[in-house]
C-alpha cells in the first residue's frame, strides 16, 4: 500500500514537472491559486482569530524550551566564571611566591629552603613554566568566557522581544475580535426583520399632540390670561406670608389651638 501512494506522488510531481512552464501548467497553478484563495476566504473570520490565538499559544509552549536553553547557558556562564576566578586567585598566589623565592635565589645562592625541602634555580624555572601555561589557560578561559556572556546577552534580548512581540499579538487579537463582534452586532442591527415603524408613527404623532398644546397655552398668553392667573398667585401669596406674620407675631387663634389640643 505504501509503494502504491510513493508512485502516485511520483507521479504526481512527474506531471506537474511536465506541465511547468507550458501554457496548460500556467493556467492549471492559477486555478490552485484560486481555489486556495477561495477556500480561506470560505473560512469565517471568528474561526480565523481562534486559529491564531492557537498558533500564538503554541510559540508561548516553543518559547518554553527556549527559556530551559537560555536557564542552562546561563548557569554554564556562572560556573565558568566562578572557575576562572579561583584560577585567577591560584595564579595571584603562585606569582607572589614565584617573586618571593626568585629574590631569594638571586647571586651565587644554591638553594633555599621552601616547605622544609631544597628549592633550587632548577625548581624556579619548572615553577615559572607551570605558571606561563595556567596564565595562558585562564586568558583562554577567560575569552571564552566573554564569547559566551556575549551569546547568553544574545539570546536573553532575544526572549525578551519575543515575549514582547507575544503579547503584543495578544493585544492585537482582541482588537479583531473586539472590531469582529462589533462589525457583527452592527450588521444584526442592519438586517434585523422587527418593524418598529409603528413606535416611529406614534412618537410622530405625540410630537404633534405636544405641538398643539403649546399653540393653545400661547393662545392664552396672547389673550392675557396667564397674567390674570399670575397675579391671583401672587395675591394668595402675599396672603400666606401675612397670615404666617400673625400666627408667628399674636400667636394662632384660641379656638384653634383648642381644638388642636
Amino acid at each position: 500500500m505504501c509503494k502504491k501512494v510513493v508512485i502516485a506522488a511520483l507521479a504526481v510531481l512527474a506531471g506537474v514537472a511536465v506541465v511547468r512552464g507550458t501554457k496548460p501548467g500556467s493556467y492549471l497553478r492559477l486555478w490552485c491559486n484560486k481555489a486556495a484563495q477561495t477556500a480561506r476566504d470560505s473560512i469565517p473570520p471568528e474561526q480565523e482569530i481562534a486559529r491564531l490565538r492557537m498558533e500564538l499559544k503554541g510559540l508561548e509552549r516553543d518559547d518554553d524550551r527556549h527559556y530551559d536553553k537560555v536557564a542552562r547557558m546561563a548557569v554554564q556562564v556562572e560556573k565558568l566564571e566562578r572557575d576562572v576566578t579561583g584560577m585567577r586567585t591560584a595564579l595571584a598566589k603562585s606569582e607572589s611566591r614565584i617573586r618571593k623565592l626568585r629574590d631569594e635565589l638571586a647571586g651565587n645562592v644554591e638553594f633555599v629552603l621552601h616547605d622544609g625541602s631544597r628549592y633550587t634555580k632548577d625548581d624556579l624555572r619548572i615553577d615559572a613554566l607551570t605558571f606561563q601555561t595556567a596564565e595562558e589557560s585562564i586568558k583562554s578561559k577567560e575569552q571564552n568566557l566573554q564569547a559566551k556572556k556575549k551569546h547568553l546577552a544574545l539570546e536573553q534580548k532575544k526572549l525578551s522581544e519575543l515575549r514582547t512581540v507575544r503579547t503584543q499579538m495578544a493585544t492585537e487579537l482582541q482588537r479583531l475580535e473586539t472590531g469582529l463582534a462589533e462589525e457583527r452586532h452592527a450588521l444584526a442591527a442592519s438586517e434585523s426583520t422587527i418593524d418598529d415603524s409603528g413606535y416611529r408613527q406614534l412618537r410622530k404623532d405625540m410630537e404633534s399632540v405636544r405641538e398643539r398644546i403649546d399653540v393653545l397655552k400661547k393662545k392664552r398668553e396672547l389673550r392675557g390670561e396667564v397674567r390674570i392667573s399670575t397675579q391671583d398667585d401672587q395675591s394668595r401669596e402675599r396672603d400666606n406670608q401675612a397670615d404666617k406674620f400673625l400666627d408667628a407675631r399674636f400667636g394662632k387663634p384660641t379656638k384653634e389651638v383648642v381644638g388642636k389640643e
